[in-house]
């Protein structure tokens, strides 16, 4: 029974290594791959924003298919993720509603901008979700994994400086995010600010790509705490095993060492 679990753990943990490293993929690749399709398929310039490319082309072609894998599975793989407590979990929880959303709820279109347009479901929705999951996502990425996280790299040798590199994760993700987030909402209070200027698609893929740099360096964060952590409880597991063969006079550091060697569980 013990190797089945250590076998499930295993699984669980490559599983959320793989999770990790697709979404930061998906986050950072396939908004630049939108537009790309647009302009392989049809010659067509830089849309003004992201969203835009629901309409770019008759029957909504291949950039449409594109935009709608990529909020999806976006969306999909947040709901679907674990976060490491509570409240990150619901947090990514939010994300990834509010990315379903905006793939069911198209942005507003008119004939005179968007050729193709069709009207879809509830355009209203589509800027409070995209917003939402703007604000999601750079909520998720200050939060950085929560309590637990910070208590598991306590653990480790030299834990300030896993501290730094975790802060220094979230800083640089983080100020990115809010500078998308901050314009974004500047735009849905004056649409006509900077117009006809694809501004607001730069805007948004700094957020986009600020949130998949979070989760791949999450992800090299979580790779090597767990090695240091698994090298810190094999060398306890050695230290505890040399002081039981000595002596029983010593045996209160032996008492001292024991119960270390649990210290240490990998981040999932």
């Amino acid at each position: 029974m013990a190797a089945n679990s250590g076998f499930a753990d295993q699984s669980i943990n490559k599983t959320y290594r793989r999770l990790r490293f697709m979404v930061s993929i998906a986050l950072i690749a396939l908004p630049l791959l939108t537009a790309f399709s647009a302009f392989l398929v049809g010659s067509h310039e830089l849309q003004p924003s992201l969203s835009d490319y629901y309409f770019v082309a008759r029957d909504g072609g291949l950039p449409r298919t594109i935009f709608l894998i990529f909020l999806a599975f976006i969306g999909c793989v947040l709901i679907a993720y674990r976060g490491l407590d509570e409240m990150d979990d619901r947090i990514h929880n939010f994300a990834g509603v509010f990315s379903l959303l905006v793939a069911l709820f198209p942005m507003h279109c008119d004939v005179t901008e968007h050729q193709y347009c069709v009207p879809g479901l509830l355009p209203l929705l589509h800027l409070p979700s995209a917003g939402l999951l703007y604000l999601a996502a750079t909520i998720s990425v200050w939060y950085g994994g929560g309590p637990k996280l910070r208590e598991a790299l306590s653990k480790l040798p030299e834990s300030k400086e896993w501290f730094l590199r975790l802060s220094n994760i979230k800083y640089w993700s983080a100020t990115l995010m809010t500078i998308g987030i901050v314009s974004f909402f500047v735009h849905a209070l004056d649409p006509k600010f900077m117009s006809g200027f694809s501004w607001l698609f730069w805007i948004e893929y700094i957020g986009f790509f600020g949130f998949g740099l979070y989760w791949w360096r999450l992800m090299l964060l979580v790779n090597d705490a767990n090695e240091s952590g698994q090298q810190m409880k094999s060398q306890t597991t050695t230290e505890w095993q040399v002081k039981r063969s000595e002596p029983t006079s010593i045996a209160l550091g032996t008492e001292r060492l024991a119960p270390r060697i649990e210290l240490w569980e990998d981040i999932p």
